[in-house]
């Protein structure tokens, strides 16, 4: 991004939902201009003369030259599968809000004074304009508009990085022909606070490929996801990206809010907005915080603080006023690519205003992998105007494989399906709208789960030539770089392991490896435990790097997930390789041991999941993944008949709250046993683990544990070593 693009960060707010719904909000808009200001010190000149323009070039009269103007639309809708991933309902619902404020057709019209020390309604002014989701993409297909990319990285604290393909997110659409909108789940905030859209104003440099608004989709439209209480924040970040400061703006002129020269070239630059000192989330009708008149002041008196307009922060908003009118409709005027943007051969080559004719089928899920006996809502996306659908699943017989669900069938516009048999299903949606038919068929579009598979099989990935190839694991990449994968002579005592290429990858990289579902509802709450064991290997890049590995787990088949165990720095490696490491003897191996699988998980369809966050680094490697009750396993009886040797043994942190790891190195595979013992002797918890030669990792939840003095005893074979641990 230039320097000097103006960038407008818009609507901060707090955390408190109550302070929301009063949009209590504050923005980032003069800090952010003024470093890029103080980057290229003419910019200032170049926003104020644009404005100045704008303001002086305004009629007399508001109604003289206004024409019709149609702005074509698009929507790049970058989600998680999620929530985001909102429907054309909710997005057109967001440009009727527009349609409706900029034309003064809102229905809190009345709600604007005009009293005497209030006269604002007979200033309020009507756009003459109308936002249309385009029907004709940049290429001449046909389009509803709206493009939908699954960025769950960019979706999250989302900023100008999910505005490229190349970064994963969605380019811009000429923004000469299109006007773009991006929504997403967060945007990333400053000072504590939550940020709900910024916008582009349209002068200088403000010509790339940024321009347009960026926005939560909590706060786009007005049903759904949408609470209705902030949908004109879309009606403020139009006004900037059309050219208007906020009403409280001390200008690019050097004056302040309650500034006493020219209106035309202070403030915000329009006279029949009265000086604001500062920014203010009060609909008070009685606030007035300028006491200055400016010269050619629309009204010629101390009038009070405009609350109602859509440039404020107050939650009663409802009105542009002439003036700023004047400022948009004069911007279209001047310049190009607005004046493009709302030309007659732009609005054909769009094709906002064609006739509604089917032209694509088109259908998504919110989640494609799922386990047995698990229904689907699938989500017709097809336009335009489609009256008749059919639905095929292949392959697969209905009534054995899966079954029409809740009503629907296969003639359904949204039909619910739930799938019997695991394996990899192909949609097929047929389409019409009477005339026109149109079909969409996605491969291998439904992944569903095998059955549970049963306790005590150590995965060690040596069936596999690619994971690809099995539903045993589920890969997500979702920044589309290096994800897991097979690596053969790697393996630990073995050929293969799960593998990460790592090496060379940008930071911030995340990548999962997921498990398929597994049966622990056999497991006994009252008599057992479980725990899950896994063995890595990683070196860092990096002496600075801070690469995290984290283990989640979920009782209901990955609807939802929750973090078991975080190692990350130096707890996962303190070695480091300045080239790409690879393992090469069980010494570089690390064995971990969660024995926090508790009984909440001892379900039918529990699964788990390895998320690694890369930062630069270096490989990193998976293998030997168990979970086993918390008794010794029958593959390891006899071995405790070996020399047990404890190389080293450390528990961390200490003192302790919530989780304790408990790391030691051993000469063979042996049985150990943990325990935290209190001061006078008794046995508080108590853990068998299959420990493995070289480095071990166990961890264990003390949230029930009394604050106190307690010893942690490793006992492995004949040897017995003993920690005093504090916890609080």
């Amino acid at each position: 991004m230039e320097m000097k693009n103006i960038l407008l960060l818009i609507c901060v707010v707090t955390l408190s939902l109550t302070a929301r719904s009063q949009n209590n909000t504050w923005c980032g808009t003069n800090h952010l201009v003024k470093k890029q200001i103080e980057e290229n010190p003419g910019l200032q000149q170049i926003m104020h003369e644009a404005l100045k323009k704008a303001a002086i070039s305004r009629p007399t009269d508001n109604a003289t030259s206004r024409t019709l103007i149609t702005i074509p639309v698009v929507v790049h809708v970058i989600h998680d599968n999620g929530i985001g991933n909102i429907s054309e309902e909710q997005v057109q619902s967001a440009l009727d809000i527009l349609n409706l404020d900029y034309n003064r057709l809102n229905a809190d019209t009345s709600d604007t004074r005009s009293t005497a020390e209030a006269p604002f309604r007979d200033n309020a002014g009507s756009m003459d304009i109308e936002f249309k989701l385009a029907k004709i993409d940049p290429d001449g297909n046909c389009t509803n508009g709206i493009v939908r990319v699954n960025a769950p990285t960019l979706t999250y604290g989302a900023g100008e990085d999910c505005k490229y393909d190349s970064n994963g997110g969605s380019d811009q659409w000429p923004k000469d022909r299109y006007f773009n909108i991006w929504v997403i789940n967060t945007i990333a905030g400053s000072s504590g606070g939550i940020t709900l859209g910024y916008a582009y104003y349209p002068y200088g440099a403000a010509t790339n490929s940024g321009y347009g608004i960026l926005i939560r989709h909590d706060v786009f439209g007005s049903i759904e996801t949408a609470d209705g209480e902030d949908g004109r924040t879309l009606t403020h970040e139009m006004g900037h990206a059309l050219g208007l400061p906020h009403i409280f703006d001390a200008g690019f002129s050097g004056a302040d809010g309650c500034h006493t020269g020219d209106c035309n070239t202070e403030g915000d630059y329009s006279c029949d907005t009265p000086p604001q000192q500062e920014a203010n989330w009060s609909c008070s009708p009685t606030w007035n915080s300028c006491n200055n008149v400016p010269l050619n002041d629309a009204y010629g008196f101390d009038a009070l603080d405009q609350i109602e307009n859509y440039m404020s922060y107050n939650a009663c908003q409802n009105m542009f006023s002439n003036d700023q009118v004047d400022v948009m409709q004069f911007n279209f005027n001047d310049i190009y690519f607005l004046d493009n943007l709302r030309s007659d051969p732009n609005i054909a080559a769009t094709g906002v205003n064609d006739p509604d004719q089917l032209c694509k089928a088109e259908f998504d899920v919110a989640k494609r992998v799922v386990c047995a006996g698990t229904t689907v809502e699938f989500d017709d996306q097809s336009f335009h105007g489609p009256i008749s659908w059919t639905w095929t699943v292949t392959p697969g017989v209905e009534g054995v494989d899966y079954v029409y669900a809740n009503g629907t069938t296969a003639a359904s516009q949204n039909p619910e399906i739930t799938f019997i048999v695991g394996g990899y299903y192909d949609i097929e949606l047929l389409t019409s709208d009477g005339v026109t038919s149109d079909s969409e068929v996605k491969t291998a579009f439904i992944n569903v789960l095998p059955e549970s598979a049963q306790l005590d099989v150590i995965e060690g990935f040596e069936a596999y030539t690619d994971l690809s190839s099995t539903n045993n694991w589920t890969v997500h990449n979702p920044d589309n770089n290096q994800g897991f994968e097979i690596l053969d002579g790697t393996g630990l005592s073995s050929n293969k392991s799960a593998f990460l290429a790592n090496y060379g990858e940008s930071g911030s990289n995340t990548d999962e490896l997921i498990s398929a579902p597994l049966d622990l509802s056999v497991v006994d709450p009252a008599t057992e435990e479980m725990t899950l064991s896994f063995r890595y290997a990683y070196h860092k890049r990096y002496d600075s790097n801070d690469e995290w590995l984290k283990v989640f787990a979920s009782n209901n088949c990955g609807e939802s997930w929750a973090q078991r165990k975080t190692i990350h720095g130096n707890q996962l490696s303190e070695l480091t390789s300045s080239n790409a490491w690879y393992p090469t003897s069980d010494d570089d191996w690390t064995t971990v041991h969660m024995t926090n699988i508790t009984s909440v998980y001892f379900v039918e369809n529990f699964r788990y999941k390895f998320e690694f966050e890369g930062e630069n680094g270096n490989n990193f490697f998976l293998d030997n993944i168990n979970i086993y009750k918390g008794a010794p396993s029958d593959d390891l009886v006899g071995v405790n008949d070996l020399e047990g040797s404890i190389r080293s043994f450390s528990a961390y942190p200490n003192p302790v709250e919530g989780q304790l790891n408990i790391r030691f190195s051993l000469e063979n595979i042996q049985n150990a046993i943990v325990e935290i013992v209190d001061v006078t002797g008794k046995v508080i918890t108590k853990n068998n683990v299959q420990a493995n030669s070289g480095s071990n990792l166990v961890v264990l939840d003390l949230d029930d544990i009394a604050a106190g003095a307690y010893f942690i005893q490793l006992s492995v074979g004949e040897t017995t070593q003993v920690e005093q641990l504090i916890v609080r």
